[in-house]
């Protein structure tokens, strides 16, 4: 993929600005290396554009204290987290809400200021003295027959202004979050920046140093990641994802860290939970061990795309429980793949490493033949392409005496390939089932285990992504 480099003479540029800035900021937060950033996908040129216009804008408004303040409370009685919020409630529009501020509108959690509402004025004065220096925005505006300098000539011009910004469904992300060695809230420096329609890890970003510094305007501070967001006052405006919009369909499930102990358990009552390790080799073909995917872990930031407010995720497992064929007196076996399930979670979760227990299915019946499996993650995101993973498995099969029997090694390999559209591959492990069953309590090789339900399980690991498993046998 091609890339813009950012030019020698800006780094000489920036290198100038940090030597001369004497703010507490910058004396307690190393300024980021200058990065690269990817040009933008064409279809998607266009939109960046119009996106980082109505991040200035909002960047333009935020500048006043009393418009941040106003923002961060209505952010605080918005969302659980209390860092993301539409862009459509900040201006009490009903239009462009996302679908949870929508139910929570129509139970009357929150509702809709008819009076003075600061951020809609600080919106709507700058578009009316300034709206042609945003060229992407002011085409956009004149596409739908508006006129930014009638902005504030009518309440009708001003009604039509906020409609059209409505209309883009966006969201504004504040994931910052203070603590010791990072920059206040309470002081009077913030970024702005944008999340690109495509994927990408890296953007620019820009600065408002404080009404106390010259014209308090935003100046471009460079390309940084999500590790900036992480230390410092960023405030990202993107688009919403297709979950949060109201009348549309979502394939995920929402995941709520740390849900409470104790939840019912979707298995037959003759099942017995396995809370200690096994030798696998002691259940037979014949016997049921119903493996459960209990719960997982992202420890990171590495797989979100910049600005992200969530991680969406696919989990796949691999399996050589196929057709079994012999031909020649060697047998074979074919592998499939199964979804184990579709989910989201706030990237906050990833962020901090957050614990999500959702006990879905993994395979009903792990058999001794399906001697090792395979367990692989995609990342979902907005992307043009498909990413592909090769999944080999191996079975534990023998012929005696003219019959096929399941064995507790390894004898026969397949493998099959998973294809995803729109997604990052991001890891994948080979899973045998004697080192599984082996490990199912204690820290095992990994060295980490997962305290729920008054037991101890073992936590497997690959990379960022951390998971354990639930077994529940039957004895046929």
């Amino acid at each position: 993929m091609n890339h813009i480099k950012l030019h020698s003479y800006f780094c000489a540029l920036l290198s100038g600005l940090v030597l001369l800035s004497c703010s507490k900021e910058s004396e307690m937060t190393p300024i980021p290396e200058l990065l690269e950033i990817a040009e933008p996908q064409g279809g998607f040129e266009a939109e960046n554009k119009l996106l980082k216009d109505i991040s200035l804008l909002v960047g333009k408004a935020l500048t006043d204290a009393e418009v941040r303040a106003e923002v961060h409370s209505k952010i605080e009685n918005t969302d659980a987290l209390g860092e993301l919020v539409s862009l459509s409630f900040l201006m009490d529009k009903e239009n462009g809400l996302s679908k949870k501020e929508s139910t929570a509108l129509k139970s009357g959690k929150l509702n809709l200021v008819s009076g003075n509402n600061r951020f809609t004025e600080a919106i709507v004065d700058e578009v009316a003295a300034n709206g042609s220096s945003y060229t992407a925005l002011s085409g956009y505006f004149e596409q739908n027959g508006f006129n930014p300098t009638a902005a504030k000539s009518t309440e009708g011009a001003r009604e039509q202004l906020t409609t059209l910004l409505a209309g883009q469904n966006l969201e504004v992300y504040n994931p910052f979050t203070e603590g010791s060695g990072v920059a206040s809230k309470s002081e009077d420096v913030f970024y702005i920046s944008y999340r690109p329609v495509q994927y990408a890890e890296v953007n620019e970003v820009y600065q408002y140093k404080g009404a106390a510094v010259g014209a308090a305007a935003l100046k471009s501070f460079g390309v940084v990641n999500n590790d900036f967001i992480d230390t410092h006052n960023v405030y990202i405006v993107g688009h919403m994802d297709p979950c949060d919009l109201p009348g549309k369909n979502c394939d995920f499930v929402d995941l709520v860290p740390e849900e409470p102990e104790g939840q019912p358990e979707p298995i037959a009552v003759q099942a017995k939970l396995l809370t200690y390790n096994v030798n696998h080799s002691t259940i037979e073909e014949e016997d049921i061990v119903s493996t459960r995917f209990s719960g997982f872990k992202i420890d990171g930031n590495d797989w979100l795309g910049f600005g992200a407010s969530h991680q969406k995720i696919e989990i796949y497992r691999g399996s050589a429980d196929g057709k079994i064929s012999i031909k020649d007196g060697q047998i074979s076996a074919t592998s499939k793949s199964y979804n184990i399930n579709y989910y989201r979670i706030r990237a906050k979760g990833a962020r901090k490493g957050w614990w999500y227990h959702h006990n879905d299915e993994f395979d009903d019946d792990w058999n001794m033949s399906e001697n090792e499996q395979v367990i692989t993650l995609f990342t979902k995101h907005h992307l043009t392409g498909s990413a592909s993973v090769e999944l080999n498995t191996k079975a534990g099969l023998e012929l005696k005496n003219g019959s096929i029997q399941a064995v507790p090694q390894a004898t026969v390999s397949s493998k099959i390939k998973v294809s995803l559209g729109s997604a990052r591959q991001r890891t994948k492990a080979q899973l045998s089932r004697r080192q599984v069953f082996a490990t199912i309590v204690g820290p095992g090789v990994t060295q980490r285990t997962v305290t729920r339900d008054g037991h101890t399980w073992n936590v497997k690991k690959s990379g960022i992504f951390h998971y354990y498993f639930k077994h529940y046998y039957t004895d046929l």
